[in-house]
């Protein structure tokens, strides 16, 4: 660093100064040429009024002069023998001639000589303008630059130079304002010193002001081959513009430090293989440092920031800085400081950035180290391959784009925070230590991928670099966000590796190493080749699932969290141990795979689905415990694998197998395995999970369908009688087409019900019955009906509904017409379901409409006849107690013919009237898919007969005349039997109901005519059973009707 004061101008007097006002500083014109703005300014400079040559005698002893005239048309010159600070300090001043030169020899007193141009118009020269030479040995030659254009027209080398000569002394010029011209083909500012062996620094400090130059806008070099001083550049503001090599530019051939710092201002360079900044150190080092401020960098092999030495050096971006590469599409090159393509140096440096780099990123020869802290490269980023590309973000971001490529790397380094790399990458390794780190390319990396901490995120295999490049885990996660599969090598090393699957992820290679492994995210991960990992497998969640028998580790424990599964998608695998909180599956397309835990098996509240041909035997597939013990609590879910349902011989089907001295709590608690749902159906059979064999021994469990008769006491070692577990539909669908003709009998009721009495009296003009009446009534009734047969089933429920029809015909004696209606309800099943007698099974729901034409024929003498053909539609749901109804929908067609005849009973005004009934019934109902079994209802077509007894009498009422009554019938049906057949494939079950049986009748009833067109009609009754296969009855049925005439 240089050890001199970079502001020692602030230590002249203050010199007295003249009245003109002090002059604006002029703009920056980059947008114009230096020679456009040199004649402007020399045009408007005014007449200069002073004709001297100096401004003053230096006196012996004197160290200070001031330049305060308004004219040195010939220019300041002064040759110094000891210390000297000159001062130009006039607003109007304007000097032209040989510029301003402050000199002295080389001798043995180390002088400081500095020019301050304080306030000036201008200073014009055709060779330097200003000018500081200090040959002295240990010497200092300053320039402070606050005011006024400086132009140089001519052909020096710097419009401004500081020249601390060949012995080595300091040099070191300030821009604090004001404007420098070099039009000449020569630099703006120039710093330099020199020396075999010098110490001596050169030094250039920018603040403000603008510099435009032909050549190198700022220079600070230093020559000597063992000189150790520090060639350094500070810029905090201002603007630097070279149209021909580095806008500025820090150089020494010795061995010294060049060094750059920019924290403000603007720097940019147009010209062939110009650089924004350039520092180079020929045997020494290098250090860029820019926080701030906008770089731009010229053409050919030109760059923003430009860098070569032999020890290397350090280059620091900052998060305010802006590097735009020129024409040569090159932000920041390292090495090749003679910009032929070749670095011949091959110094190591080291860059960090967190600026925004537009362009290209080339490191050199040597073992070049980026470090990439947040900003953005928005170009290639090429290396040697020997080099590193760290990425050091903290909690910021970076974005490297598709347009773009990194290459050359011998390693890339994911540190920490969040990198999406959607350019191409090439090299030897990658490494993710932390952060999380987005591939996108289709990459070449050849050395592999090591995952030590963070999260590598992919969307294809071709973004984990060559296809023979393995996968190292070490404590990182792999997350792929897109389906794919890979066959690279997989090694887990002692901190275990996660595969995040947010996609489906297959693996086919064997995973090797001590180190655990966890599976994460909602995808599935797939494992098919053999995986010999010694560590635990955690699957947290998602599934992970096996692709090849045995593809899961053997030698792993293995533990499935809540929501997650692992599944063996029917490939056998055996495991070391297994909690089970989620779900471990072994469906495949076939029964019989099985998961072998050498090891304890701990339920926590788990899922364990098998698949099973639900038949007699099975097969199935089974979970082995294999020495261990298996706890805690799982539930069972049991998938039908092509069973068709039957009866289970022996033991059953084997689910559970525990060898080599394995429990399963079958010979305790009994509480390790519960089927899902309790039991499971296929055909009419209904299976459920037994624990230890049909003679309570041993630890296997198993399905069967069929249970033991409980009949003690038992002798141990001896099953019990097998008892048929139906399933609850067998129950139901038995019921059914008994509710359903229930439903038919109340719609059509007998002649009474229907319409109630004939009226009680006619006129001459409209004889009693020629009038055509039209009607309705609302009703209600009663299902009680216990069956036999195979599941005895035993229906209690009530419909509800209404019925509404007119004559179309009417004469005395006929009448013919028609109804519809409709009843909605519901009967409770009880049965014979899994193994138990008279359990509650369900429900049907009933919902039938019907339409009936009917004739009526009445006789004088009180005989009538009435023939009825009923056509009903009906829709059901068949709801069994643990859910999941079953619509159904059927037609029936019922006829029937009623006869009577009423013989009075004195005068006393009642009348005995004897009925006969005969009706016919046909349904057909739809088949209905239910789980595992397909069921055909076929409903019985039987006969029922009527037999009953009608008292009817006429009382006169203040409301009208009342008819009332009271009857007994008697009901015969005929024999027959509903069968509902369940078929599952080639098996068919047939579950029989009876429906022959006696049933007996008590009523009431009444018609009350309300006038001359209205009656109002009702009954209540009662059914009781008799006795037959199917016992009907009933609690309290009833009816309520209006007639009128029209």
């Amino acid at each position: 660093m240089p050890t001199f004061n970079e502001n020692r101008r602030t230590a002249r007097a203050a010199q007295p100064r003249s009245n003109v006002p002090r002059r604006a500083a002029a703009r920056p014109l980059f947008a114009s040429s230096a020679t456009a703005l040199a004649v402007a300014l020399l045009a408007a400079a005014p007449q200069m009024a002073s004709a001297a040559n100096e401004c003053g005698a230096e006196a012996p002893g004197q160290d200070t002069l001031t330049c305060a005239a308004v004219g040195y048309p010939l220019g300041i010159t002064y040759a110094a023998s000891n210390g000297l600070t000159l001062t130009l300090d006039e607003a109007a001043m304007v000097v032209r001639g040989t510029g301003v030169l402050l000199q002295t020899l080389i001798g043995p007193i180390a002088p400081e000589l500095t020019v301050n141009v304080t306030n000036v118009n201008s200073i014009t020269s055709s060779g330097t303008a200003v000018s500081v030479v200090n040959q002295a040995v240990g010497g200092f030659a300053a320039i402070n630059i606050d005011d006024g254009t400086i132009i140089s027209t001519g052909a020096a080398t710097n419009a401004v130079n500081a020249n601390g000569g060949a012995s080595g002394a300091n040099a070191q010029v300030t821009l604090n304002g004001g404007q420098i011209v070099n039009i000449s083909g020569g630099g703006g500012i120039g710093a330099q010193t020199a020396g075999t062996n010098g110490t001596g620094n050169a030094t250039i400090v920018i603040n403000a002001g603008s510099v435009q130059a032909s050549s190198s806008g700022a220079i600070a070099s230093i020559s000597g081959p063992n000189h150790t001083g520090t060639a350094r550049i500070a810029m905090n503001g201002g603007s630097i513009f070279s149209v021909g090599s580095s806008a500025l530019a820090a150089t020494t051939t010795g061995k010294g430090l060049a060094q750059v710092q920019m924290t403000g201002g603007t720097v940019a360079t147009t010209g062939a293989n110009g650089d924004g900044i350039f520092a180079s150190s020929k045997a020494g080092t290098y250090a860029v440092d820019v926080s701030g401020g906008t770089v731009g960098g010229g053409a050919g092999f030109g760059a923003a920031i430009h860098t070569s030495a032999a020890a290397g050096g350090t280059v620091n971006i900052g998060a305010g800085a802006v590097v735009n590469a020129g024409a040569s599409g090159v932000a920041l090159r390292d090495g090749d400081a003679n910009r032929d393509g070749v670095d011949e140096i091959n110094g190591n440096a080291t860059i960090t950035t967190a600026g925004t780099l537009n362009g290209a990123v080339l490191l050199g020869g040597g073992t070049d180290t980026l470090n990439i802290a947040g900003g953005a490269i928005n170009g290639s980023i090429s290396g040697d391959g020997a080099d590193t590309l760290n990425f050091n973000l903290g909690a910021g971001s970076f974005v490297h784009g598709a347009a773009f490529a990194i290459g050359g790397m011998n390693a890339v380094v994911m540190n920490s925070g969040t990198v999406q790399l959607d350019s191409t990458l090439a090299g030897n390794t990658l490494t993710v230590n932390g952060g999380t780190l987005v591939l996108g390319g289709a990459n070449s990396y050849t050395g592999g991928t090591f995952l030590n901490g963070g999260v590598l995120s992919v969307s294809s295999d071709a973004n984990l670099g060559d296809a023979a490049g393995a996968l190292d885990f070490d404590g990182g996660t792999l997350r792929n966000s897109a389906d794919f599969a890979t066959a690279r090598t997989v090694v887990l090393g002692a901190g275990g590796g996660t595969f995040q699957a947010d996609a489906n992820l297959a693996v086919s290679s064997g995973i090797t190493g001590a180190g655990s492994l966890a599976k994460t995210g909602g995808g599935t991960l797939t494992l098919s080749g053999t995986n010999t990992y010694g560590g635990s497998t955690n699957v947290a969640q998602g599934t992970l699932r096996a692709g090849a028998a045995n593809a899961f580790s053997a030698a792993s424990a293995h533990n499935v969290a809540a929501g997650a599964t692992l599944d063996l998608a029917g490939f056998s695998q055996a495991v070391a141990s297994l909690a089970n909180s989620g779900t471990v599956s072994l469906v495949g397309a076939t029964a019989g795979t099985t998961l072998t835990v050498n090891g304890n098996y701990v339920g926590n509240n788990g899922v364990l689905k098998i698949g099973t041909a639900l038949n007699a035997s099975g097969p199935s597939d089974r979970l082995v415990i294999d020495g261990g013990a298996a706890t805690g609590k799982t539930s069972v879910q049991v998938t039908n694998l092509g069973g068709l349902g039957a009866l289970t011989s022996g033991n059953g089907i084997e689910v559970i197998t525990a060898q080599n001295g394995a429990t399963t709590t079958a010979q305790t608690t009994k509480d390790a395995f519960a089927l899902a749902g309790g039991h499971v159906d296929a055909g009419a059979y209904e299976y459920r999970l037994y624990a230890a064999d049909a003679t309570g021994a041993g630890e296997n469990w198993f399905l069967r369908s069929t249970t033991n008769a409980v009949t003690p006491p038992t002798t141990p070692g001896v099953p019990g009688i097998p008892v048929i577990t139906y399933r609850a539909e067998a129950s139901l669908y038995a019921a059914l087409p008994s509710q359903l003709r229930q439903g038919n009998l109340a719609m059509l009721g007998d002649l009474r019900k229907r319409v109630g009495d004939d009226d009680v009296k006619g006129t001459a003009s409209t004889p009693t019955g020629s009038d055509r009446r039209a009607w309705a009534r609302v009703l209600s009734t009663d299902i009680d009906i216990q069956q036999g047969g195979t599941v005895s089933p035993t229906s209690k429920g009530r419909l509800t509904g209404f019925q509404a029809g007119t004559d179309l015909l009417a004469t005395p004696n006929w009448r013919a017409g028609l109804y519809v209606g409709q009843l909605d309800g519901d009967a409770t099943v009880n049965g014979f379901a899994s193994g138990v007698s008279n359990l509650r099974t369900g429900r049907n729901d009933l919902r039938s409409q019907y339409v009936g034409v009917y004739g009526t024929y009445t006789a004088d003498s009180g005989l009538y006849a009435d023939v009825v053909v009923q056509s009903g539609r009906h829709r059901y749901t068949v709801e069994p107690m643990f859910g999941g109804g079953v619509g159904g929908k059927g037609n029936s067609l019922l006829g029937s013919i009623e006869v009577g005849q009423a013989f009075a009973l004195g005068a006393s005004g009642w009348s005995i009237e004897p009925q006969l009934q005969l009706i016919h019934q046909h349904m057909d109902l739809s088949d209905a898919a239910i789980l595992g079994a397909v069921v055909q209802p076929d409903a019985d077509s039987g006969w029922i007969a009527r037999a009953g007894v009608r008292v009817k009498g006429q009382v006169d009422t203040a409301m009208g005349a009342l008819q009332p009554y009271g009857r007994f019938n008697v009901y015969k049906t005929s024999s027959g039997t509903d069968v509902a057949r369940f078929l599952n494939g080639a098996t068919r079950t047939d579950i029989a109901a009876p429906t022959g049986g006696t049933s007996t009748e008590l009523a009431g009833g009444f018609t009350l005519a309300l006038g001359q067109t209205t009656s109002l009609y009702g009954e209540i009754g009662k059914l009781w059973s008799s006795g037959g296969d199917a016992k009907v009855k009933s609690s309290i049925n009833g009816s309520l009707g209006v007639r009128v005439k029209w």
